[in-house]
């Protein structure tokens, strides 16, 4: 079907679209040129974007089934009707390792109307010997490997650092800048993202510079640490922003990690260097007024910096609460906190929910509406002068949705059920011999493993 979506005001950062009164057409799951229609959406005083994109949210990881029970997680269906709601066509899942890729695609592929990926962990203990010798080439090649068999768009490396708790233990721990120095710059594509906790940003921001940053302000203590990440944005680094929610009447109130639990938890062995913690989060939310203001703050660096929206959901906020956070940096005067005065346009907001979420993860054809981009659009009920709970309501419930040339949500209301789906990843050129290699040998084949039993079967990625 041919659609013409009109006189819509469009934000395009990727193609310099800021507040333009234009068409859309679209056909065959793409934005083409002028057609003549099957269909026509009259987009009048609406603004107009490419789907939002969740660079960083975890919805799948290993354990968040127990967490549906336990916390009031929102089910697989839930997590999709809620993002296609708020005009969203694509999640990336933060937190899969080796052993429970198969699980997060399971997942994954249960989440109705929106596009998936995921990114790959690694367990620096895998690797201990070749970071002792600096053996760069033997990680270097079984890399692509390890993309190939979990079908992970990415790497990321949530502990950067190896430490030893057994006492006598023969090696020493291998510190932080000893790991930095050893990744830095040893995959070029996709680039390496890092957990940002605070020590972290204690480092050289030029080696961090190397990588990309996820959720950063959750990093950010002290002043100390604040300056060091605003200096990794005006050195230009790929950040996202981490923001904890000022507010406590998101529905699930919950953090993963390595934290301290409340008495409320559960632990999870998903082969990391600690047990993940799934707890209650403290109803005094330290760190507030920091990653906060370090979101304000990033619109100095937004035209050089590729920075993307992110809370760590449900760490931060749970991504249900995403447009009261929208609505919070698009309008001063939803801030009761002593903030800067400044605010975001809708042109920043989809700077950071479309176009560097889509350059971050490497989705060319995703997070703008260049013709032969893939025809995820999103239309919602309001401009630059919309404000308060209006605002909050409006991106929260979006007028259209089109995912891949598909109306998914019509005069805001759930059009469709099921629509065409994808989880995207990384094709690498993996090498025949990394499949025999040392490396591979003792990081896949033990125990009960092997390579090919720990491959993510196609029948989760359509």
């Amino acid at each position: 079907m041919a659609i013409q979506i009109r006189n819509g005001t469009v934000y395009d950062p990727a193609n310099g679209i800021e507040g333009e009164k234009m068409d859309i057409f679209v056909c065959d799951g793409k934005i083409v040129d002028e057609i003549k229609p099957d269909e026509i959406i009259d987009a009048t005083d609406k603004t107009v974007m490419a789907g939002g994109i969740d660079v960083h949210s975890h919805v799948a990881t290993y354990g968040l089934n127990l967490a549906r029970f336990t916390f009031g997680f929102p089910t697989v269906g839930e997590i999709g009707y809620t993002y296609a709601r708020m005009g969203y066509t694509h999640v990336n899942e933060p937190l899969m390792t080796l052993n429970t890729a198969s699980y997060v695609h399971h997942e994954l592929s249960s989440i109705p109307l929106v596009d998936t990926s995921a990114l790959l962990v690694l367990s620096l203990y895998d690797i201990d010997k070749e970071i002792r010798e600096g053996d760069k080439a033997s990680v270097k090649s079984a890399l692509p490997l390890l993309l190939d068999l979990t079908k992970s768009i990415g790497i990321k490396i949530y502990d950067i650092q190896v430490r030893y708790a057994k006492k006598g233990f023969f090696y020493r721990d291998i510190d932080v800048t000893k790991c930095l120095k050893f990744f830095y710059e040893l995959v070029e594509e996709p680039t390496i993202l890092l957990r940002t906790y605070p020590e972290l940003l204690d480092e050289d921001t030029d080696l961090l510079c190397g990588f990309r940053m996820a959720h950063i302000g959750s990093g950010i203590e002290d002043d100390a640490r604040y300056e060091a990440a605003i200096e990794i944005l005006k050195k230009g680094g790929a950040v996202d922003l981490g923001i904890v929610s000022p507010y406590q009447d998101e529905d699930v109130n919950m953090r993963i990690g390595y934290g301290a639990a409340t008495e409320k938890f559960m632990s999870m062995d998903i082969g990391l260097e600690q047990p993940l913690i799934f707890s209650e989060v403290d109803e005094k939310r330290e760190g507030n007024n920091k990653s906060l203001r370090f979101a304000l703050d990033a619109l100095e660096y937004l035209p050089s910096s590729n920075i993307s929206f992110s809370t760590d959901s449900p760490s931060g906020c749970l991504f249900s609460s995403y447009p009261k956070l929208f609505a919070w940096l698009l309008s001063r005067g939803n801030r009761k906190e002593l903030m800067p005065d400044v605010e975001y346009s809708l042109y920043e907001l989809a700077e950071i929910t479309r176009t560097n979420p889509a350059r971050q993860l490497g989705l060319e054809n995703k997070g703008h509406l260049g013709i032969g981009a893939d025809a995820d659009i999103a239309i919602y009920d309001m401009d630059e002068n919309t404000g308060g709970r209006e605002l909050e309501k409006r991106l929260g419930n979006c007028s259209f949705l089109l995912k891949g040339g598909e109306v998914i949500i019509k005069e805001g209301k759930l059009n469709k059920e099921r629509a065409r789906k994808e989880t995207f990843y990384f094709v690498p050129e993996v090498k025949e011999k990394a499949y025999k290699s040392e490396l591979i040998e003792r990081i896949c084949n033990r125990r009960s493993f092997r390579a090919e039993h720990l491959r993510v079967d196609k029948c989760f990625l359509h």
